[in-house]
């Protein structure tokens, strides 16, 4: 395994640091662009565990923290509209072009949770990404009682068109994803989303059980996480190591 780091300047000034992943052997290899959290960076468990596992099994990663993190970690914000949040992804993507070492018809995109709503929106942009992994996605009630369209709807919009498959995993103590709101959703999907959920909160943890038995369950979390999505991308990808 190899990897290096990849600096991009925005337009605006600001930078952004990609984390290029690649796997043992001369490829091209499939690869999975995996955005953070809103504060939950490319080094916390949850994305780092997945990006190790994937390259184990012969995926390229390039996983990257967003530009106002870069700048302020602790107070920045992403913009409003999140148009600065997809410039900064579509420009990871960018990276991807003519690159060798990937196999162009098998990039897919992930984001966890605040990631997720940006990694949907340039899904849905770029018809030639192969499938859409959402983790611990935003989807609570909308308490409003409007005739707006629901939060999830509003995060994700036009799920129901969408023909590629698309992975969600979210915890079931997760106070910022109902299941029930999220299985309602999903329904309406024409059965495109698979939907997993496991044991625990936001981050896939246990908080209220005794320091042993919340590590054996986060590290049992994570080998179910990394292996849900590994079967995913796989009943997708062709990732023989070459």
């Amino acid at each position: 395994m190899h990897s290096h780091i990849e600096k991009i300047i925005r337009p605006d000034g600001k930078a952004l640091e990609v984390l290029a992943e690649f796997p043992a052997g001369t490829g091209p290899f499939p690869l999975l662009i995996l955005a953070p959290g809103l504060r939950y960076d490319v080094h916390r468990p949850v994305i780092a565990q997945v990006a190790s596992h994937l390259l184990s099994q012969c995926f390229a990663v390039f996983r990257f923290n967003w530009a106002f993190y870069i700048a302020d970690a602790a107070h920045g914000q992403p913009s409003e509209d999140l148009a600065a949040e997809l410039q900064d992804f579509s420009l990871v993507l960018s990276l991807t072009k003519n690159d060798k070492l990937i196999q162009q018809q098998q990039i897919s995109v992930a984001g966890k949770y605040f990631g997720s709503i940006v990694a949907w929106r340039v899904f849905r942009e770029e018809a030639l990404l192969k499938n859409c992994v959402l983790l611990t996605p935003l989807c609570v009630a909308d308490k409003s009682g409007g005739d707006e369209p629901s939060m999830v709807e509003q995060n994700y919009p036009d799920a129901g068109q969408e023909k590629r498959a698309i992975l969600m995993l979210a915890g079931n103590a997760d106070p910022y994803c109902e299941l029930a709101i999220l299985h309602q959703f999903a329904a309406s999907t024409l059965k495109k989303f698979k939907i997993v959920a496991l044991d625990g909160n936001h981050s896939l943890e246990m908080p209220g059980a005794d320091a042993v038995t919340a590590a054996s369950k986060f590290d049992r979390n994570m080998q179910l996480l990394t292996k849900h999505i590994e079967k995913f991308l796989l009943e997708q990808e062709d990732s023989k190591c070459s």
